[in-house]
C-alpha cells in the first residue's frame, strides 16, 4: 500500500445521499472531472480460509480433535452500506471460527479510498481494491476523497461474527429401519415426523417416528389419499382422494383414520398458512379458512404452478404477527432451468391479504432456486432451506432469507452431510424442533444442529 498523509480537518463537506447518487464523478485517479461527489457504492470481500477444530466421534462417542482448514466463500458474505451514518457491515454474522486477521476487500467507489493506519497522527494509506489484505478483527476507518480533493466521506467498516460457535450446522447420521421408497414428503406434527409417499402401486402410504427417536419408524401403512398431496393445516393433515375431494386425518391418530373435509373439487392441493388452506381447482388458486367457502387467491401464471410433491412453509412476519408469509416451491414441467417458487402475504384483513405471486427469475433477479431433482424444502432458523440433486450430487443446501425471492448455495456454514449420496435414494429435508432432519430412502437419517 502506498503511504499518504491526509489531515481530516481539510475534508469538511458531507454531501446529501440523494446528491451523491444523482451525479457521477470521481470514479478513479484518472478521472478528469472535478466535481466533489465521493462515496463507496459497493463492498465485498474475498473467500476467507481459517483453521478449525474438527471433532470426530468414534462408536463410543469419544471425540478426537483435528486441526483443519475451512473456507467461507466471499459470495456468501453480504454487506450493507449505510451512506447516512457512514457504516459498512456484513448483514449476517459470520461463524465464530472465521479468522478476520487477513481479509481482502473489493469495492467500487466515486473517488479514491484510503485506510486510517495511525489515528493519533491522521495517517492514511491508499487502499487498492481486491489487492490489500486488511485486519478486520477490529473496526476499520476508510475515507473516500473526491478527485478534486475538495470533499470526503468517512466509513467505519465492521465485520461481525458470533461470539460462540452456535451458527455452524453440524450433522450426525443415524441408521434406522425407515422403509419408505421413492418421492416423499416429510411433515412434523404432534412431536412426530411423518413421511408421506406413493408406493409402486400408486397407493398413498405413511410412516412415522417420534422426534426423540429417529431410529424407530412405523411400518408404512396405506392412506386413502395421494400421499404427495398431503398438507398440514391447523390440527389436521389434508390430502386429495381419487375423487378430487379433500380428506383429513389428525396427527394424534397417526394419519390412519381419514374423513371427508370438503365438497370442493380440486386438482392440486398447494399449501397452507395459519389462516387458509390453498388449492388449484383447474382454473384459479382458491383458499378457504373453513373449507366451506372458497375464494379466489390467485389467477396469474398458473402454468408455473409446481407439480407434486409441493413443499410449503408459513411464518409470521418480523413486524406483525397478524400477517403471515407463505411460500411454496416445487418443480414444473414448464420451467426446466429453475424450480418454481410462489409467495403471498396472508391475513384475515382483506386489505393486507395478497394474491399468490409467481417469483420470476430475470436478469434483475438471477438467483432463483436451481432446478434440483428430488427437490425438498423446509423453514428453519428464520430462513428457507432446499436440497436436491444436481450433477448427480447433493452438492449444496440452498438458503433464502427473503421469502424465496433469492436462493444462495451454502458451503461451510451450512454444508450438506458427508456421505449424503443420491445413489442411496431420495432425501427429504424437514425442520424438527431445533434440528434439521434429512431422511434418505436407504434408511439413514441425518440430524443437523447448531453447535
Amino acid at each position: 500500500m502506498k503511504k499518504i498523509e491526509i489531515r481530516k480537518t481539510i475534508w469538511g463537506i458531507m454531501l446529501a445521499t440523494v446528491t451523491l447518487f444523482s451525479q457521477v464523478a470521481c470514479m478513479s485517479d484518472n478521472d478528469v472531472t472535478t466535481t466533489p461527489e465521493c462515496a463507496i457504492v459497493n463492498f465485498s470481500v474475498g473467500s476467507i480460509t481459517s483453521p478449525y477444530v474438527d471433532k470426530k466421534y468414534d462408536s463410543s462417542g469419544n471425540a478426537t480433535d483435528t486441526i483443519v482448514s475451512r473456507t467461507i466463500a466471499g459470495s456468501e458474505i453480504f454487506f450493507n452500506i449505510d451512506q447516512v451514518n457512514g457504516r459498512i457491515y456484513n448483514v449476517d454474522s459470520l461463524p465464530n471460527w472465521v479468522s478476520l486477521k487477513a481479509v481482502v476487500p473489493s469495492f467500487r467507489s466515486y473517488g479514491n479510498v484510503y485506510m486510517l493506519v495511525d489515528e493519533e497522527n491522521d495517517l492514511y494509506y491508499t487502499l487498492t481494491s481486491g489487492a490489500d489484505s486488511i485486519d478486520f478483527s477490529k473496526k476499520v476507518r476508510l475515507m473516500c476523497v473526491s478527485a478534486d480533493k475538495t470533499s470526503s466521506r468517512f466509513y467505519d467498516v465492521e465485520m461481525n461474527k458470533h461470539a460462540t460457535n452456535t451458527d455452524t450446522l453440524e450433522w450426525r447420521s443415524v441408521n434406522t429401519d425407515f422403509a419408505v421408497t421413492g418421492k416423499s414428503k416429510a411433515l412434523y406434527a404432534d412431536g412426530k415426523v411423518f413421511v408421506f409417499a406413493q408406493n409402486e402401486e400408486g397407493e398413498g402410504v405413511v410412516s412415522w417416528a417420534e422426534s426423540s427417536n429417529a431410529t424407530a419408524w412405523s411400518i408404512p401403512v396405506e392412506v386413502p389419499v395421494d400421499g404427495l398431496s398431503v398438507v398440514l393445516y391447523g390440527d389436521y393433515f389434508y390430502g386429495l382422494g381419487t375423487d378430487g375431494l379433500l380428506y383429513r386425518s389428525a396427527p394424534e391418530e397417526l394419519a390412519t383414520t381419514w374423513e371427508k373435509a370438503s365438497n370442493q373439487k380440486m386438482e392440486r392441493l398447494l399449501a397452507a398458512d395459519e389462516f387458509r388452506l390453498y388449492a388449484y381447482d383447474g382454473s384459479v388458486i382458491i383458499g378457504s379458512s373453513d373449507l366451506s367457502t372458497w375464494n379466489v387467491e390467485g389467477a396469474s401464471d398458473l402454468d408455473m404452478l409446481p407439480e407434486e410433491p409441493i413443499f410449503s412453509a408459513s411464518y409470521a412476519t418480523s413486524t406483525n404477527s397478524d400477517i403471515q408469509v407463505v411460500v411454496m416451491s416445487g418443480l414444473s414441467n414448464n420451467n426446466t432451468q429453475h424450480a418454481v417458487t410462489w409467495y403471498k402475504a396472508s391475513s384475515t384483513d382483506n386489505a393486507v391479504n395478497q394474491p399468490w405471486a409467481y417469483i420470476q427469475v430475470t436478469d434483475d433477479n438471477p438467483y432463483g432456486l436451481h432446478h434440483l431433482d428430488a427437490l425438498s424444502t423446509t423453514y428453519y432458523k428464520k430462513a428457507l432451506f432446499a436440497i436436491g440433486v444436481e450433477q448427480d450430487k447433493y452438492k449444496y443446501l440452498y438458503r433464502s432469507d427473503d421469502n424465496g425471492i433469492t436462493w444462495h448455495p451454502q458451503t461451510e456454514m451450512y454444508p450438506v452431510p458427508n456421505g449424503l449420496d443420491p445413489a442411496n435414494g431420495v432425501a427429504n429435508i424437514v425442520a424438527v424442533d431445533t434440528k434439521l432432519w434429512i431422511i434418505q430412502e436407504n434408511g439413514t437419517v441425518w440430524q443437523g444442529s447448531m453447535q
